[in-house]
């Protein structure tokens, strides 16, 4: 492609960094070939709509903004500070600086898309993708710029748009685009759901909805609460029909470990999936490391590569309340933790056969000879299963030669790890020195189990802690839309509906059947009054009552554990400071700013501040403004 200038306020001023991207921006016109030359047919069009696309990886970059700061995930062994985490981080963030700049890149792709092409069902991808972005800025950020115009020079002032104006004209924007039917009804099995699609603008233009009646329909009455009062149900009515439509249209037919299987969605095959972002380690100059990091996060520190284990970094680690959500013969642990890890020999021609990998290319006989380095089990296992299990496979326990002893979890407070020598032989002492307390956990290599629905089972060997995971990073699927069905019927006053697509996300689980929503009971492994159960009404060790709302969020914790919801989840409910609070040990002082406000979204980054004159200081977000003597004496 000839090069051209593309710089802007918004974050695209400093777009030309990106590395995903630095083979066809520069801040130059090296080019006598202008926009207008080179955009001028089908061949310009697909080229500036696929930059668009592509940008979505940048975008997703990190889910450390999306998940750091909530109650499913905390900070374990070699885990850098997590500044995310704790709420002590400022406007000059990477990660806050890198969302709110990759959007805005995507943005004015898609707008440059919409300035010279012709192609009507192009068009309606670009303004999908620009729908998209601006969603994503208002869950982070509030109030943002909302630009239509391709931006080709360095242009510097552009004020936050009214947050009800951005809602309105993202709606009105995905409407039009349903309307006019220019989009497939879904994505081919080919593509692997990576373009826009009917199904798919149905399902983004709920989640606008959804949002849009939280911010524009309550009112928050106490943050440390999470109380708030409705004042309507206009847009939460709107967003349970779009959710509905999208849910009726996609059974939940797949078990769920059939829904995250990588065959089956490496083929393009998984209808659950609506739109997601494409990657191929074919056609990847570096086949090693240059995928993405989420088969790398949501786990514990599991020690060296050269163990034959998956690298992964500890700053995701699930935390002891989302081990403890699934109750027994709910599907989804085993569907979403690695519970069985395989030793390995440490010659890399069985890297993928031995150790970690061995799950997913090692055949089911070869797996009940191989040695076992890791198992875990649930919280809700009895002993006796356990030791029927390491009577059962006591042969598997001897690894001598191999990289790892065994050792055997419980995942719960209070238990003790069963070690073994590598010649199978309990250890009796090593046992002793492994019992089970969750803080204890987080300093012991290997003793939780990762999270696996994102793993990628061609990862390589000289893959250490990033870049090994070429599978689709997911957008939009259809359990997390009925999700959105069932709260947003909540929200509008209808419980029947609610619970109806409710119970469809558990019984593909196999969860328990909610009736009611007082039929549901939460595992509390702290509390003793009621059997160590708490239901909607009850208060919970931690001193939180649960309500309806708490009850769906729950179910949105097991249904999505790490796919870059849980914040947004509970910015968007405004539950976020009560659940920092009640879960994550913070107090209302951690998520207060200097001004004395609490930090409910994202700052808008510093370089955005200096570039663009159309905001000014005043502009900032609470939590994050700048004050002086005086005004910190009257916020306080």
């Amino acid at each position: 492609m000839k090069k051209f200038i593309i710089m802007s306020a918004l974050g695209l001023a400093t777009v030309a960094g990106l590395s995903s991207c630095s083979d066809f921006l520069d801040t130059d016109n090296k080019s006598t070939i202008t926009p207008e030359k080179q955009f001028s047919d089908i061949a310009g069009w697909n080229q500036q709509l696929n930059y668009a696309y592509y940008t979505l990886r940048a975008v997703y970059s990190s889910p450390l903004i999306f998940c750091q700061g909530t109650d499913l995930f905390t900070a374990g062994q070699n885990a850098s500070a997590p500044v995310m985490q704790s709420y002590a981080y400022a406007a000059d963030n990477e990660d806050v600086k890198n969302l709110y700049t990759n959007c805005y890149a995507a943005i004015n792709y898609s707008n440059c898309v919409l300035k010279y092409c012709k192609d009507e069902k192009l068009n309606d991808q670009a303004r999908f993708i620009r729908d998209y972005c601006y969603y994503i800025l208002t869950q982070q950020f509030g109030a943002v710029p909302y630009i239509t115009d391709y931006i080709a020079s360095a242009s510097t002032s552009y004020p936050r748009t009214e947050l009800a104006t951005v809602y309105t004209n993202v709606i009105n924007d995905l409407k039009d685009i349903i309307s006019r039917g220019n989009l497939d009804n879904e994505s081919s099995a080919a593509d692997g759901k990576g373009r826009a699609s009917i199904i798919a603008a149905k399902a983004l233009l709920a989640k606008v909805y959804l949002a849009a009646g939280w911010d524009l329909e309550t009112t928050l009455n106490d943050a440390a609460a999470g109380t708030y009062t409705v004042n309507g149900t206009t847009y939460f009515t709107e967003a349970a029909r779009y959710a509905s439509e999208v849910a009726d249209a996609v059974p939940l037919t797949n078990p769920f470990e059939k829904k995250w299987d990588f065959d089956y969605n490496e083929a393009g095959s998984n209808p659950e999936t609506l739109f997601a972002i494409q990657y191929d380690r074919k056609s990847s100059s570096d086949q090693s490391t240059g995928g993405h990091d989420q088969q790398h996060f949501f786990a514990l520190y599991m020690g060296s590569q050269s163990l034959g284990v998956k690298g992964v970094n500890s700053q995701l680690t699930p935390s002891e309340r989302a081990y403890y959500a699934f109750d027994k013969g709910d599907e989804r642990f085993d569907g979403t933790f690695m519970t069985t890890v395989y030793n390995y020999d440490g010659n890399t021609a069985n890297w993928s056969k031995q150790g970690y990998w061995a799950y997913y290319n090692a055949s089911d006989e070869d797996k009940a000879k191989l040695a076992i380095a890791f198992r875990y089990f649930p919280w809700y296992t009895e002993d006796a299963e356990i030791d029927k299990y390491c009577t059962d496979h006591a042969k598997q326990f001897v690894t001598t030669g191999l990289k790892n002893n065994t050792k055997i979890y419980k995942v719960a407070e209070n238990t003790v790890c069963r070690a073994y020598t590598s010649a199978g032989v309990k250890d009796e002492t090593g046992s002793k020195k492994n019992t089970q307390s969750f803080s204890l956990a987080l300093q012991t290599i290997g003793s939780l189990p990762p999270v696996r629905k994102f793993d990628d089972k061609n990862t390589t060997s000289d893959c250490k802690q990033s870049g090994g995971d070429y599978r689709d990073v997911v957008l939009l699927n259809a359990s997390e839309i009925y999700l959105v069905a069932s709260e947003a019927y909540l929200m509008a006053g209808d419980e029947t509906n609610s619970l109806k697509y409710l119970n469809a996300v558990r019984t593909r689980s196999k969860a328990s059947y909610l009736a009611s929503f007082n039929d549901y009971k939460r595992y509390d492994w702290n509390l003793n009054e009621t059997g160590g159960y708490v239901g909607v009404g009850q208060t919970d060790s931690y001193g939180a009552t649960m309500t309806k709302l708490d009850v769906i969020l729950d179910e949105r914790m097991r249904e999505t554990m790490g796919e870059y919801y849980r914040w947004i989840d509970l910015r968007r409910t405004r539950q976020l400071v009560r659940y920092n609070i009640s879960y994550c040990g913070l107090t209302l002082d951690n998520m207060t700013g200097n001004d004395g406000q609490i930090k409910w979204l994202r700052p808008i980054p510093t370089n955005e501040m200096q570039i663009n004159s159309g905001i000014t200081s005043a502009d900032q977000n609470p939590g994050f403004r700048t004050v002086g003597n005086e005004e910190k004496k009257d916020a306080e």
